[in-house]
């Protein structure tokens, strides 16, 4: 059960939520035929059926994923509980459990805490003392520091989470996070301390790299800040609110005295103050707080998953390639927090520093030199003393540590004692599993889900290293690669507020958002990108039923396409742009024109899905008939015959042809732009293109030639594309022992954390695997695995929208062997190759029957099932 669009039911900052719930059952069949859900204030008038806020009454409906509530106005920071009854096929009723929804404030002007702070730049601590004499029922937390912050209450920190709140564009939005802090509460005297860093909100380099100041970067504030709201119920049921403000609030300087968001931090231990958010602690020195202007920007509910570790690692292995120079090996790429444990002379002082590269010599290399480092100042305690950065993370494996020794001999200076790796990452939930017999395929996929992992942050990043930009295009090319193994729902959805914030007033979706920086033409202004704020919601619906984004983007996407409209060449044609990017390290693809346009016709055709989805018929018709337009166009101007040939094929406008040229045949075949009576020539085109069944592509076709050639049944080719010994080629990238996916079709790429080529763990999923959706994100799903001489067996799991699916694939000399779990509620058609076309299908010990397909000479059966487990073999 969940609030659809919020990563927790804690302050649900909406008055119309939408609920959706999951069904399980290990009956075969097993679908809703109606639901009810109830609403109420307390859980007694929940349990008793009294005094509802909402009951929807019985629905006669198989609906599980979009109902939206429709009862008594919700008031702010309130908790409601609700529960769900369904009925199955045979007229059975099942409750849910209740669940616990606390809203948010729904309207951005209750918020009675006032912002504070030092009134600096620089990080700093508050605290407030406040006196608790009853029973505490529940307290919930909404706070907010930027740029980063976290929460201390008498004596530990609140949560998991890192790096709050989520990264926006704070003149548009600021966001907070509620925390549920009835376990911090004690009887008698509370302390709740705050610890504030830059971030983006207010950017300081440090004399360190700081990708986006030399590109327009302004700090959206002059100081740090924070704000706060304690919200406690006792058990008599009084109530009583703590707030930040200036008089009961004190600050000092931070012991981190530098908070780089690209990875340096300083910290000076001999200035932090030990105990300041426990009580008794002697704050007499402390100022008091400053009451400061607030940000720009809407205070909204952190909707995205929270930051948080997902792993610490340990070293495996230390070398010391210069005198008192040690680089310890964390065995895994990963974007890290890494931490020290060192002992020594107060003052003294250890450097760190993260990287992905190894130089010559075996020091730790960074990107194009880039400086990025951390320095620990000890205190002098006697004890090992332990620290990790606070507010920024990196992207490395191996870690340096300079300035101390490992034996002691020079009492003058710390000794390092230990260094770990805390792997921070989006909570997003891990959805998808995948093993073949081939462990390279097996790794291929753990790679990428690391690079897929390091970049899931409150933006999906580039990379942890150089840029950590929200590059938008990935969102839509490797969404649906990502959905396979992450449920990222909400934090595609505050993508998607992302873009919108970011366009311009000409319509313009920018290629980055949030914007820290202004970047120029292609990097600026690409349709591949651009284009991400109409095909994300596309995702959203197709994967999850989610409606909220392409309903609160279609004005934006409309302005958007009435700004390409004025970009048009040539009648029609989108002329700029980066074209395929990625073909080769750093640079774009030929061919501009014919890859903008076609991105540029699929965006209307999804305008003209949306526009009928929301019932605007004028608009849809507009839409259907520009669709159309750049489809003729893009015929009459670009296919074309082939020289000395009967044959057609894509060519460049200006008529060339590049008959290896694999993208520029694969994009119109995928988005179904070519004439029924030139398709077989352009699969033909396409094969000939593939033949040496090397890849030619980089991130903006890739998916699409994939999904090309799967669409002509040839699997094969593309299976063949990522095993490839050399360069082109995915495999290469496990044989040289990447732990993470780099950036290009290289061995020595600059970034060596990079999710954007990884368009093949999309293809594994649905093609290897075997798991697709048929209709209305995962209704009916389709189980397909592969059939190669070299994949004798696969075998995986996708935890879809609506449950668990699963596949188990295997094939010898005796025939085949497939096990498939579908979820209750959905149905599914399952495509089984048989060796020969007369071949017998057994389904629990039952000969099964079968509709008999052929695919590329390869003959399948086709069996319709509900949900349920089964196990499929063949014989001849």
């Amino acid at each position: 059960m969940q609030i659809k669009n919020y990563d927790s039911p804690l302050a649900i900052d909406t008055d119309c939520p939408i609920f959706a719930w999951q069904l399980e059952s290990e009956n075969r069949g097993e679908r809703q035929t109606s639901y009810r859900i109830l609403v109420a204030e307390t859980e007694e008038a929940l349990a008793e059926e009294a005094e509802l806020c909402w009951d929807s009454g019985k629905v006669s409906s198989s609906e599980q994923l979009n109902i939206r509530y429709s009862g008594k106005l919700l008031h702010s920071l309130t908790v409601y509980y609700w529960k769900v009854a369904v009925w199955n096929q045979a007229d059975k009723q099942v409750w849910s459990e209740q669940q616990l929804l606390l809203t948010g404030y729904l309207h951005d002007t209750e918020w009675k805490a006032k912002w504070i702070g030092s009134g600096r730049k620089q990080p700093f601590y508050a605290r407030h003392e406040f006196q608790v004499i009853k029973p505490v029922k529940r307290t919930y937390a909404v706070v907010s520091g930027l740029g980063h912050f976290n929460l201390f209450m008498n004596g530990s920190k609140v949560g998991n989470h890192e790096m709050d709140p989520g990264w926006t564009n704070y003149h548009k939005s600021v966001q907070y996070v509620c925390f549920d802090v009835t376990d911090y509460i004690c009887s008698g005297t509370n302390v709740i301390g705050l610890s504030v860093g830059n971030g983006f909100y207010a950017g300081d380099a440090g004399g360190r790299h700081f990708y986006t100041i030399g590109k327009g970067y302004e700090s959206f504030g002059e100081n740090l800040l924070a704000i706060g709201e304690w919200h406690i119920e006792y058990v008599d049921g009084t109530k009583a609110i703590i707030l930040t403000d200036t008089d009961h609030w004190s600050v000092r300087d931070s012991a981190t005295t530098l908070a780089n968001v690209y990875g340096s931090e300083n910290f000076d231990a001999r200035r932090y103050p030990v105990g300041w958010y426990n009580a008794p602690f002697d704050a007499a020195k402390w100022e008091q707080a400053v009451v400061l202007a607030a940000p720009t920007g809407r205070m909204v509910r952190q909707n995205q998953p929270p930051i948080t570790v997902r792993k610490i690692y340990d070293t495996i292995g230390i070398e010391e390639p210069l005198d008192q120079v040690y680089v310890y090996d964390l065995g895994q790429n990963m974007s890290g927090m890494f931490e020290i444990h060192v002992s020594g002379p107060a003052g003294s002082k250890v450097t760190i520093k993260p990287g992905e590269l190894r130089n010559k010599d075996n020091t730790v290399a960074t990107p194009w030199d880039i400086v990025t480092f951390s320095e620990y100042i000890l205190a002098g305690t006697g004890d090992i003393e332990v620290w990790k950065p606070d507010f920024s993370c990196y992207g490395a494996r191996w870690v340096q540590i300079e300035g101390c020794t490992r034996d002691g001999e020079d009492p003058a200076k710390p000794v390092i004692h230990d260094v770990k790796g805390y792997f921070v990452t989006s909570a997003a939930k891990n959805v998808g599993e995948l093993e073949a017999d081939d462990q390279r395929i097996t790794q291929l996929a753990k790679i990428i889900m690391k690079a897929i992992e390091s970049n899931l942050q409150s933006v999906h990043s580039d990379c942890p290293t150089i840029e950590k930009l929200g590059w938008v295009e990935t969102a839509s090319l490797m969404g649906p690669s990502i959905m396979y193994v992450k449920q990222v729902e909400e934090l595609w959805l505050k993508i998607t507020r992302d873009m919108m914030e970011a366009q311009t007033e000409e319509g313009l979706i920018p290629d980055i958002a949030p914007g820290y920086s202004r970047f120029e033409e292609g990097f600026r202004d690409s349709i591949a990108w651009g284009s991400a704020l109409i095909f994300v919601p596309e995702l959203l619906l197709e994967t999850y039923g989610n409606r909220t984004a392409l309903v609160e983007a279609y004005p934006a996407m409309k302005a958007y396409m009435a700004y390409l409209h004025t970009k048009e060449i040539h009648g029609g044609f989108i002329g700029h742009g980066l074209g395929d990017w990625g073909i080769a390290p750093q640079t774009g693809g030929d061919y501009v024109e014919n890859v903008e346009t076609a991105f540029y016709y699929e965006a209307f055709r999804l305008m003209a899905k949306y526009a009928l989805m929301l019932g605007y018929s004028e608009e849809h018709a507009y839409y259907e008939d520009e669709k159309n337009r750049i489809k003729q166009l893009y015929n009459e101007r670009l296919l074309r015959q082939v020289p000395g040939e009967t044959r057609y094929a894509y060519c460049k406008l200006s008529g060339e042809h590049d008959l290896e040229n694999q993208v520029m045949q694969a994009m119109p075949l995928y988005f179904g732009m070519v004439p029924e009576e030139q398709l077989s020539d352009i699969e033909r085109a396409l094969l000939q293109a593939a033949a040496s069944h090397q890849l030619r592509s980089g991130e903006i076709g890739l998916r699409f030639l994939f999904g090309a050639l799967a669409k002509i049944n040839r699997n094969d080719i593309v299976f063949d594309m990522m095993m490839q010994p050399e360069h082109p080629s995915y495999i290469r990238f496990v044989e040289q022992g990447e732990t993470a996916l780099p950036e290009f079709w290289t061995d020595d790429s600059r970034s060596r954390n990079h999710d954007m080529m990884g368009h093949i763990l999309e293809w594994l999923y649905k093609h290897m695997l075997g798991v697709s959706s048929i209709t209305d994100a995962y209704k009916e799903i389709g189980i397909a695995p592969i059939c190669t001489e070299k994949v004798r067996s696969v075998r995986g799991s996708y935890h879809s929208v609506r449950g668990i699916i699963q596949v188990d694939f295997s094939q010898g000399q005796d025939g085949v062997r497939l096990q498939v779990s579908l979820p209750p509620n959905t149905s599914g058609q399952v495509k089984i190759p048989l060796a020969v076309a007369n071949a017998k299908v057994f389904e629990a010990g039952q000969e099964t029957e079968f509709e008999n397909v052929w695919e590329n000479g390869q003959p399948y059966g086709v069996i319709k099932i509900s949900s349920g487990n089964y196990t499929f073999y063949t014989s001849e």
